[in-house]
């Protein structure tokens, strides 16, 4: 369809502020806690390079649904309190999300009402909060008090209150119940968790969490409160302001500027707000000297009310970023959206009835305001991923065992995902794949409780999750505090699961042979505008003498050398996922190895392939030209778990470990220790070594 384009020129209403004001400049520093939660306005700030999202997870390595199992898959290891550690990871960094699925019929929450939490800091032997874990989940308990504490149902809560921390935490569960069923062995089922957190380059320095007054939460809790409007400070904005008709087939830029700025929020306002406008009227954003616009796509699934035309557009949602409301004929979106030369925003009318009135208001910011750093900031983006796989009543019946929702490439964040889907079973789990690891970087426990329900979901609309009709019809969650960072690329996958529920369960859904499984992704994220960033430099290929020979390799200590067949992380429906046979080295005191670098090296990561079964948790030092870095590598996979029923144990895991600059820093090679410090067999192994390298990337895209 040819469009006719209807120029509508904005009035620029006077802003509120005065010209003196001083330019508030930001850069990508780390910030943490709420500060970082409070101040939106940093969202496309690119993250240093090293940053990365990281998951703790109560998680069945065999690829099955046993995730809650007690001495299996629920505790990480006991500690010298006799309690059951599910959490421990080296700083620096900050957890930001806690979800927990224990207090249903079956869960350890539900057997016992005395389970208390224990977060302790930086190596320290007293806890800094030992709380009831159920009071605590309900923001009842100090310091999460509500809406930071979510649990409304007793199936699932939510935490999403931030703790810094600069050294270590370790979060325990404790309770005369639970060390009973240890003491007898009792690999019941407790049900489940995961706790999403970031980590920062190890020689950035972080405040860790202390009991006190932050006035960044008193800023943050009345931005959850006060939904549908816009989360950042209007002062400075200039605001364009127009109401006219868009005819059926027409299109009309309803912004356009030049110079560097930011969009701030756009709101629209649309008579009729019908089926016909909702989801055939398109919005195309552009900035820049982008090869293609940002964002290219229905109003529906751009403001979160996706593509499934029976079900959400009478509806409501309200998010802090995004947003609709069929009853007023709203939308809002206030994603900040930074440009460098200039800006464009157009509606499109694709479908067949005239909009009679076509009410638009944008906000923007001056660089002489807001100013963005060019190298260090992303463009805003969005994308629409579907995707269909065709059913089966017995789990082998699958052509491919995932729905794909996201694939991207180059150097940027993910922030917030919705999800749609039709004869999808949410016992799914997630597998996000970051930077081209075949281990997923991200692993879930169900697709429901990646959007912070449990057993199928509600109706809730927090501020960043919650469902427009269950945990995976209408679905949404913002990762704003942590996001999906990648530096080559992302893929999101979410598992096909054939479960059968007996009789007429309601959660009784599978796909048959005639029927399809139907999902749709709609994602929002940033990206550079430049290509990926993280460069493959060298590999050592251990167990293979020629690659051993060239780079130096030694060993003291060795406890193995063979071969090992075995696969990565598998899919429900796919047992044994990606085996492979490969020969490698196992030793009780360190392997050394030169390896090349860039010279114009921003940093390292190393990528280890080792074999985890029976031996998951693994910590070694690391040395660089003979100089120890003070962040051990923690390779804490998911404990000493065994094969369960008849599938087989996923041995094979890719480790990574993050390199600061001043250690590599202008060389063009480095010798590498990794040394032995504990692990559950008292060795590590390692199987394949990658090195790679960050460069600044000059290439526009």
């Amino acid at each position: 369809m040819k469009h006719k384009t209807a120029l509508l020129h904005f009035a620029l209403l006077i802003p509120f502020f005065n010209f003196a004001q001083v330019t508030t400049t930001l850069n990508n520093n780390p910030v943490t806690g709420f500060e970082q939660m409070a101040k939106t306005e940093r969202l496309p700030l690119l993250y240093p390079y090293g940053t990365k999202k990281n998951r703790m997870i109560s998680y069945d390595a065999s690829g099955g649904n046993g995730f809650g199992l007690l001495i299996n898959t629920f505790k990480k290891y006991i500690d010298e309190n006799g309690d059951v550690v599910i959490f421990d990871v080296y700083g620096p960094g900050c957890l930001y999300r806690e979800q927990m699925n224990i207090w249903t019929d079956n869960g350890i929450g539900k057997i016992s009402k005395t389970i208390r939490i224990k977060y302790y800091f930086d190596d320290e032997t007293t806890p800094r909060i030992d709380a009831p874990v159920l009071d605590f989940f309900k923001g009842q308990y100090d310091p999460v008090r509500e809406p930071f504490g979510f649990m409304k149902i007793h199936q699932f809560g939510d935490v999403y209150y931030p703790f810094s921390f600069n050294k270590r935490l370790k979060i325990a569960l404790s309770d005369t119940v639970i060390t009973r069923l240890l003491k007898e062995n009792n690999d019941r089922s407790c049900n489940w968790y995961q706790f999403d957190y970031l980590t920062f380059p190890q020689d950035v320095t972080v405040k860790s969490w202390t009991k006190g007054t932050d006035p960044y939460e008193a800023i943050t809790r009345q931005q959850w409160l006060n939904l549908g409007r816009d989360p950042k400070a209007a002062t400075g904005n200039v605001v364009s302001e127009k109401s006219a008709p868009l005819p059926a087939g027409a299109a009309a830029v309803i912004f356009e500027d030049t110079g560097k700025a930011s969009i701030a929020a756009i709101e629209l306002k649309m008579i009729p707000f019908n089926e016909a406008t909702f989801y055939n009227t398109n919005i195309r954003i552009s900035f820049d000297d982008l090869a293609a616009p940002a964002v290219d796509m229905p109003i529906s699934y751009f403001f979160g009310g996706g593509g499934w035309k029976d079900q959400f557009y009478k509806q409501t949602l309200k998010t802090l970023l995004y947003g609709f409301d069929a009853g007023e004929g709203t939308a809002y979106c206030y994603f900040p959206m930074p440009y460098f030369k200039n800006a464009k925003i157009e509606i499109i009318n694709n479908s067949p009835v005239d909009i009679a009135d076509l009410r638009y208001r944008i906000s923007r910011k001056t660089s002489a305001v807001l100013d963005y750093p060019r190298g260090q900031t992303a463009y805003f983006m969005a994308k629409v991923t579907k995707d269909s796989t065709p059913g089966g009543q017995t789990r082998k019946h699958f052509i491919k065992p995932y729905q794909n929702a996201f694939s991207e490439s180059g150097y940027g964040h993910v922030e917030a995902i919705n999800m749609f889907s039709g004869n999808f079973n949410e016992d799914g789990d997630e597998f996000t794949y970051v930077d081209g690891s075949n281990t997923p970087q991200i692993h879930g426990a169900g697709t429901e409780d990646e959007f912070n329900q449990g057993w199928s979901g509600g109706l809730f609309q927090e501020p960043l999750w919650g469902a427009l009709k269950s945990g995976v019809k209408g679905s949404y969650r913002i990762h704003m505090n942590e996001p999906y960072i990648f530096y080559n690329d992302i893929n999101i996958r979410f598992e096909d699961n054939a479960g059968k529920y007996p009789g007429d369960a309601p959660r009784r859904r599978y796909g048959t042979p005639d029927s399809m499984i139907q999902t749709e992704f709609m994602v929002w994220y940033y990206k550079s505008g430049k290509g990926p960033v993280l460069q493959l430099s060298d590999s050592v290929d251990v167990g293979n003498a020629q690659s051993e020979k060239k780079h130096r390799f030694t060993i003291r200590g060795q406890t193995f050398y063979g071969k090992k067949e075995t696969c990565f992380d598998s899919y429900e429906t796919a047992d044994n996922y990606m085996q492979m046979e490969d020969d490698g080295r196992a030793y009780n005191q360190s392997i050394t190895f030169r390896t090349a670098v860039s010279r114009q090296n921003k940093g390292i990561r190393l990528r280890n392939r080792i074999y985890r079964t029976e031996n998951g948790i693994q910590v070694a030092n690391v040395y660089v030209d003979g100089e120890k870095l003070p962040q051990p590598w923690y390779i804490l996979t998911y404990s000493e778990q065994h094969a369960r029923g008849r599938r087989s144990f996923d041995g094979w895991f890719e480790s990574e470990y993050e390199i600061p600059a001043r250690y590599t820093k202008g060389k063009g090679s480095v010798t590498i220790k990794i040394e032995h410090v504990r692990s559950i067999k008292n060795e590590l192994n390692s199987y394949f070594l990658k090195v790679y390298s960050y460069v600044d990337n000059d290439q526009t895209r």
